[in-house]
C-alpha cells in the first residue's frame, strides 16, 4: 500500500513538474529572458572552445539540467508535504475555535 502510494506520488510529482515546466515557465517573461541569455552565452563559449572539446560542454549542460530537475522535484515534494502539514494544523485550529 505504502509502496503504491510512493509510486503514485512520484509519478504525480514528475507529471506536475513537467506540466509546470512546459506551460507556466515558458509563459514567464523573466524565465524566457534568462533562457535566451543562457543560449547566447553558450553560443559565445562554443566560439572559443575547440570543436573536439564541445562534448564536455554538452555533458556539463546535461548534468546541470539533471541536477536542476532533482532540485525542482525535491522542492515540489517538500512544498506538497508542507501544504499537507499546514492544512492539518489549520484544520486543528479551526476545529478548536469552533469548540469554544
Amino acid at each position: 500500500m505504502v509502496k503504491n502510494l510512493r509510486a503514485y506520488l512520484h509519478d504525480f510529482i514528475a507529471m506536475r513538474t513537467e506540466e509546470i515546466g512546459s506551460s507556466v515557465l515558458k509563459q514567464d517573461a523573466g524565465y524566457r529572458e534568462l533562457s535566451e541569455e543562457l543560449q547566447s552565452l553558450l553560443k559565445e563559449i562554443f566560439k572559443y572552445v575547440p570543436v573536439d572539446r564541445h562534448p564536455i560542454i554538452f555533458s556539463y549542460e546535461e548534468k546541470e539540467q539533471a541536477q536542476m530537475a532533482l532540485v525542482i522535484e525535491m522542492m515540489y515534494k517538500r512544498g506538497l508535504i508542507d501544504g499537507v502539514y499546514l492544512n492539518r494544523r489549520l484544520s486543528g485550529v479551526i476545529v478548536s475555535e469552533d469548540d469554544s
